[in-house]
């Protein structure tokens, strides 16, 4: 074998790490943006409701305090009744919990390989009923007071 190709498998690892900080990069801030947008307009907000992407917001205990219309659109769940999201974890989404958990530790979890994550909020007359939706990556980020103190926390689905 030559010097060549031996160069060759680290020359691409390189590249995917360089892509993958890229990736990172872009997360970080488009969660910052996230943040801030929240921090200054409120969770109702007309970006945040409008937003493409399955978006909900919830408290430590796993209710919902906010919804978006992708959302309400993709599993029927109705913005103003009360929702516990981490009622319906199943085996297969165990890393939504801990995800969770993470978010009012401080910190930012982005899952991929997700199962049907969205029947998580699925309204009962819909549960089960709907073919797949696509969503199998989310990132669960924290949304913070002033004093940096951690209040909610949100996560975004994505195809």
């Amino acid at each position: 074998m030559g010097k060549k190709s031996k160069e060759q498998p680290v020359e691409e690892l390189m590249k995917m790490l360089k892509s993958l900080y890229k990736k990172e990069n872009i997360q970080s801030q488009m969660i910052k943006k996230f943040q801030k947008l929240i921090c200054n307009d409120g969770l109702y907000s007309t970006i945040l409701n409008d937003f493409p992407y399955p978006m909900v917001v919830f408290e430590e205990n796993g209710d919902l305090v906010f919804v978006n219309n992708a959302l309400s659109t993709e599993t029927g769940l109705d913005k103003v009744c009360k929702h516990n999201m981490l009622n319906r974890i199943t085996d297969e989404n165990l890393r939504i919990l801990d995800a969770t958990e993470n978010v009012f530790l401080g910190k930012t979890t982005f899952l991929s390989g997700l199962s049907e994550p969205l029947e998580l909020f699925m309204s009962d007359g819909i549960r089960g009923k709907t073919s797949s939706s696509g969503y199998r990556e989310a990132v669960f980020f924290p949304i913070s007071e002033e004093n940096g103190q951690t209040v909610l926390g949100a996560v975004i689905f994505i195809k």
